[in-house]
């Protein structure tokens, strides 16, 4: 199984990644780690050869699933990919998750990458609407890979997908 689950930031990408990873018994990575080297102090930008060399090492691999917002720098794993997976979950419910998981990590109730300053929350707000305004061009990216790409409106489909391709 080789899946790229992509979508904007809150649309599910990391649950439902995380859910795939635990059912088939896979490993999954997330691209924002590939990109970031995380350290007690703060995120790091990796080098380019570095990013680039762990993410050709994944995408070789025989099984995985990566997530990620669609970053131009690795998309090499569209090639890869037996499908790609768009969450295209409707803006409300992505503002919603925004506040609501800046939220729970403020009380310590969710682990996250980032330190959730307001700052942070801003930033998030900005991506999910930047990923409306790229969400055509982003389509299109998408539909040079034919059958492989797959666009669903939530989660459930997409499981309902995995599973008759993969049962």
């Amino acid at each position: 199984m080789k899946l790229d689950i992509i979508g904007s930031v809150a649309s599910g990408k990391t649950t439902l990644a995380r859910e795939l990873s635990e059912k088939y018994q896979i490993p999954f990575y997330e691209k924002d780690n590939i990109v970031w080297k995380r350290t007690a102090d703060r995120d790091k930008k990796r080098s380019a050869e570095e990013r680039d060399r762990i993410f050709k090492e994944i995408i070789e691999s025989e099984n995985w699933i990566v997530e990620g917002t669609p970053r131009k720098c690795l998309k090499e794993s569209f090639a890869y990919s037996d499908y790609i997976i768009l969450l295209d979950i409707n803006t409300g419910t992505r503002l919603f998750r925004v506040f609501r998981r800046w939220i729970r990590q403020r009380a310590g109730k969710e682990k996250y990458n980032s330190r959730p300053t307001l700052k942070f929350l801003c930033y998030n707000i900005k991506w999910v609407f930047e990923f409306n305004i790229e969400r055509k061009e982003t389509i299109e990216l998408l539909s040079e890979y034919g059958t492989k790409y797959k666009t669903f409106y939530n989660s459930e489909q997409a499981i309902q997908f995995i599973e008759k391709m993969y049962s």
